[in-house]
């Protein structure tokens, strides 16, 4: 079986800084991202597009500009937001400090990860740019598993799928920033 649209596909990789080779996440064998091929919306458009038609077994090394993998920075996404929103009994949180990474809500309901970057007397300065933002990466790897696709995995009721497109940090329990692992 090849990677197409509607297929279930587990994969292994590095996801590496395309400037200096540094590693910036890893998904391994013990814990694989996953994705519905041309399903899932939070797999970053190039990764996907470089399996497509892979089978199990084979490997894909794939390097993308920002505009294809995490987007440019955009200063907008830094913005500055009152300190009383992080205090508890009029103190700061114990989580709430500089470089911490943090869940928030926007006016529209949509959960976002957001690092802090500057801790005020009135205002807390936050970083809503995905961490890899900006970013030439190069995705190296290799499709461990590919079957069919249930009609429960192509239509979930909830969840986040594969890694690292677009969730926005949401996952950041594992890397990436947008985070693997936290999701699957």
């Amino acid at each position: 079986m090849k990677v197409a649209p509607g297929m279930f596909v587990e994969y292994t990789y590095k996801l590496l800084n395309a400037a200096d080779g540094s590693l910036l996440f890893e998904a391994t064998a013990k814990h694989p991202d996953e994705m519905i091929f041309g399903v899932s919306q939070d797999v970053v458009p190039g990764l996907a597009h470089a399996m497509e038609g892979l089978k199990k077994g084979d490997r894909f090394e794939v390097t993308l500009p920002p505009a294809a993998a995490f987007g440019e920075r955009n200063e907008d996404d830094i913005v500055e937001l009152e300190r009383a929103i992080f205090e508890r009994d009029g103190e700061l949180a114990e989580e709430v400090e500089v470089g911490a990474v943090l869940p928030m809500m926007t006016q529209e309901g949509y959960r976002i990860m957001g690092t802090i970057l500057e801790i005020g007397d009135k205002m807390v300065k936050m970083d809503f740019n995905h961490p890899f933002a900006g970013l030439n990466v190069t995705f190296t790897g290799e499709v461990v598993n590919v079957r069919e696709a249930t009609p429960e995995e192509i239509h979930p009721v909830s969840g986040c799928g594969g890694c690292c497109g677009g969730s926005n940090g949401d996952c950041n329990s594992g890397g990436c920033g947008s985070g693997c692992g936290g999701c699957n």
